[in-house]
Protein backbone atom coordinates (compact mmCIF):
# COMPACT_ATOMS: atom_id res chain seq x y z
CA UNK A 1 0.00 0.00 0.00
CA UNK A 2 1.16 3.50 -0.70
CA UNK A 3 1.41 6.31 1.85
CA UNK A 4 -1.85 8.34 1.77
CA UNK A 5 -0.63 11.14 4.02
CA UNK A 6 -1.41 14.74 3.14
CA UNK A 7 0.50 17.85 4.11
CA UNK A 8 -2.62 19.97 4.64
CA UNK A 9 -6.05 19.25 6.08
CA UNK A 10 -8.29 17.81 3.36
CA UNK A 11 -12.00 18.52 2.86
CA UNK A 12 -14.53 15.81 3.71
CA UNK A 13 -16.27 13.95 0.88
CA UNK A 14 -19.05 12.43 3.01
CA UNK A 15 -21.31 13.99 5.64
CA UNK A 16 -20.30 11.74 8.53
CA UNK A 17 -23.31 12.81 10.60
CA UNK A 18 -25.61 11.30 7.96
CA UNK A 19 -23.93 7.87 8.17
CA UNK A 20 -24.17 5.03 10.66
CA UNK A 21 -21.00 6.02 12.55
CA UNK A 22 -20.91 6.25 16.34
CA UNK A 23 -21.03 9.65 18.02
CA UNK A 24 -18.88 11.41 20.59
CA UNK A 25 -15.55 9.89 21.59
CA UNK A 26 -16.32 6.65 19.74
CA UNK A 27 -16.27 8.35 16.33
CA UNK A 28 -12.71 7.96 15.12
CA UNK A 29 -12.86 9.09 11.50
CA UNK A 30 -12.72 12.88 11.11
CA UNK A 31 -13.18 12.98 7.34
CA UNK A 32 -13.16 10.95 4.14
CA UNK A 33 -10.88 12.49 1.53
CA UNK A 34 -11.15 9.98 -1.33
CA UNK A 35 -13.47 7.24 -2.55
CA UNK A 36 -12.35 5.61 -5.77
CA UNK A 37 -13.65 2.20 -6.79
CA UNK A 38 -12.53 -0.33 -4.19
CA UNK A 39 -10.44 2.24 -2.28
CA UNK A 40 -11.27 4.78 0.38
CA UNK A 41 -8.97 7.21 2.21
CA UNK A 42 -9.81 8.96 5.47
CA UNK A 43 -8.23 10.84 8.34
CA UNK A 44 -8.33 10.97 12.13
CA UNK A 45 -7.44 14.38 13.58
CA UNK A 46 -5.14 14.12 16.61
CA UNK A 47 -2.69 16.49 18.29
CA UNK A 48 -1.56 16.86 21.89
CA UNK A 49 -5.03 18.10 22.95
CA UNK A 50 -6.89 14.99 21.72
CA UNK A 51 -8.96 13.55 24.58
CA UNK A 52 -7.33 10.09 24.44
CA UNK A 53 -3.82 11.27 25.34
CA UNK A 54 -4.90 12.60 28.72
CA UNK A 55 -6.60 9.33 29.60
CA UNK A 56 -4.53 6.53 28.05
CA UNK A 57 -1.33 5.96 30.01
CA UNK A 58 -1.03 9.44 31.59
CA UNK A 59 2.64 10.37 31.70
CA UNK A 60 3.34 8.02 28.76
CA UNK A 61 0.46 8.72 26.36
CA UNK A 62 -0.20 6.51 23.36
CA UNK A 63 -3.16 6.18 21.00
CA UNK A 64 -4.76 2.79 21.81
CA UNK A 65 -4.50 -0.02 19.30
CA UNK A 66 -8.19 -0.80 19.85
CA UNK A 67 -9.08 2.68 18.60
CA UNK A 68 -6.82 2.22 15.56
CA UNK A 69 -8.80 -0.96 14.80
CA UNK A 70 -12.06 0.93 15.39
CA UNK A 71 -10.96 3.70 13.00
CA UNK A 72 -10.12 1.11 10.33
CA UNK A 73 -13.56 -0.51 10.69
CA UNK A 74 -15.29 2.85 10.53
CA UNK A 75 -13.48 3.68 7.30
CA UNK A 76 -14.58 0.36 5.78
CA UNK A 77 -18.24 0.93 6.67
CA UNK A 78 -17.97 4.44 5.20
CA UNK A 79 -16.89 2.79 1.96
CA UNK A 80 -20.04 0.64 2.19
CA UNK A 81 -22.15 3.74 2.88
CA UNK A 82 -20.64 5.57 -0.10
CA UNK A 83 -21.51 2.54 -2.22
CA UNK A 84 -25.17 2.47 -1.19
CA UNK A 85 -25.14 0.01 1.71
CA UNK A 86 -27.34 0.83 4.70
CA UNK A 87 -27.77 -1.17 7.89
CA UNK A 88 -25.95 -2.08 11.08
CA UNK A 89 -22.21 -2.72 10.62
CA UNK A 90 -20.51 -5.37 12.77
CA UNK A 91 -16.98 -6.77 12.87
CA UNK A 92 -16.93 -10.47 11.95
CA UNK A 93 -13.15 -10.92 12.13
CA UNK A 94 -10.17 -8.64 12.61
CA UNK A 95 -6.41 -8.92 12.89
CA UNK A 96 -3.90 -6.13 13.24
CA UNK A 97 -0.17 -5.57 13.09
CA UNK A 98 1.16 -2.55 14.95
CA UNK A 99 4.43 -1.18 13.58
CA UNK A 100 4.94 2.05 15.57
CA UNK A 101 3.19 3.75 18.48
CA UNK A 102 1.11 6.88 17.86
CA UNK A 103 1.79 9.63 20.39
CA UNK A 104 0.54 13.17 21.05
CA UNK A 105 3.03 14.67 18.58
CA UNK A 106 0.98 13.15 15.71
CA UNK A 107 -1.29 15.68 14.02
CA UNK A 108 -3.38 13.10 12.16
CA UNK A 109 -3.63 9.47 11.21
CA UNK A 110 -4.21 8.80 7.51
CA UNK A 111 -5.98 5.56 6.60
CA UNK A 112 -6.30 3.88 3.23
CA UNK A 113 -8.51 0.83 2.71
CA UNK A 114 -8.91 -1.58 -0.15
CA UNK A 115 -12.34 -3.19 0.12
CA UNK A 116 -14.05 -6.13 -1.55
CA UNK A 117 -17.74 -6.80 -1.05
CA UNK A 118 -19.44 -10.16 -1.20
CA UNK A 119 -23.16 -9.70 -0.51
CA UNK A 120 -23.37 -8.12 2.96
CA UNK A 121 -19.73 -8.92 3.87
CA UNK A 122 -16.85 -6.46 3.46
CA UNK A 123 -13.27 -7.75 3.25
CA UNK A 124 -10.65 -5.06 3.74
CA UNK A 125 -7.01 -4.31 4.29
CA UNK A 126 -6.43 -0.93 5.89
CA UNK A 127 -3.05 0.80 6.16
CA UNK A 128 -2.61 3.51 8.80
CA UNK A 129 0.09 6.20 8.65
CA UNK A 130 1.28 9.16 10.67
CA UNK A 131 3.04 11.45 8.19
CA UNK A 132 5.26 9.00 6.29
CA UNK A 133 5.47 6.36 9.06
CA UNK A 134 3.41 3.23 8.56
CA UNK A 135 1.96 2.65 12.05
CA UNK A 136 -0.43 -0.27 11.56
CA UNK A 137 -2.14 -2.64 9.15
CA UNK A 138 -5.64 -3.95 9.87
CA UNK A 139 -7.23 -6.87 8.02
CA UNK A 140 -10.95 -7.01 8.65
CA UNK A 141 -14.18 -8.68 7.68
CA UNK A 142 -17.30 -6.68 8.48
CA UNK A 143 -20.94 -7.53 7.99
CA UNK A 144 -23.62 -4.93 7.28
CA UNK A 145 -26.78 -6.37 8.80
CA UNK A 146 -30.25 -5.26 7.69
CA UNK A 147 -31.41 -2.00 9.27
CA UNK A 148 -34.60 -3.46 10.82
Amino acid sequence: MRDPSATEQSPALLDLDATFLPIGHMRQISRVVRVDGAEITGEVELGAGHWVFGEHFPGDPIFPGALLIEAAGQLVVLWAWANGSRGRPRYARVSAEFHRPVGPEAERISLRAEVRRRRHLLFATVGLWVATSHVATVDAVLAVLPAD
